[in-house]
């Protein structure tokens, strides 16, 4: 873990060194509604959104008037629900975005994210079992989205978030079925420095 923050640190510190002009950041949080799909033969299926929080910080470089890069690093809490159980999967996330602004107010984000497993609970009732080894423990993914920024520094975005990744380990060999995590996410965030 310690190597982990070490790496992201030095990714936030190098985006600012590279960008000397045109950086802002801040803090952001919201809600997660998230799910996965499940598909084996041929059959795919969903059970239902589970609502979940996600909160952290983000960084803004802008290399021109309308095109920049943002970097995020969020926790992010994802999983889905099956009739009584529920699936909480809490994840560290790492989008690395292709920000475009269209005006001071409206801008499109896409890009790369991927997430490091941090902890895996099924849920039944009172019970709660780990299933953290059932799990892989990266997922590599896509997210885009909207955002509007308000003058008043705070700023509201809308993403959809795909993982690519198949994350069921399937370590033994006894099926064939491919789980991928999805979700939409809603956030609202404060600019703490920059313009």
């Amino acid at each position: 873990m310690k190597k982990f923050t070490t790496v992201l640190c030095i990714m936030f510190f190098a985006s600012v060194g590279a960008f000397a002009q045109g950086v802002s950041g801040g803090i952001k949080a919201g809600l997660n509604l998230s799910n996965m799909t499940f598909s084996s033969s041929g059959y795919t299926t969903s059970p239902s959104f589970s609502p979940a929080l996600h909160g952290g910080v983000y960084l803004t470089a802008m290399f021109s008037e309308h095109l920049g890069l943002q970097p995020e690093v969020l926790f992010s809490g994802q999983g889905y629900k099956a009739g009584d159980q529920k699936y909480a999967l809490n994840y560290i996330t790492v989008p690395v975005l292709v920000r475009y602004n269209v005006n001071s107010l409206l801008s499109f984000h896409a890009g790369p994210q991927v997430g490091f497993l941090m902890s895996a609970k099924e849920k039944v009732s009172s019970t709660s079992t780990d299933i953290k080894d059932d799990l892989k423990s990266t997922d590599m993914g896509v997210a885009a989205g909207i955002g509007i920024d308000l003058p008043m520094k705070l700023n509201f975005s809308f993403r959809f978030v795909k993982g690519l990744s198949n994350v069921a380990s399937n370590d033994d060999n006894t099926n064939d079925v491919k789980a991928k995590n999805y979700a939409l996410q809603f956030s609202v965030g404060y600019k703490l420095f920059g313009k």
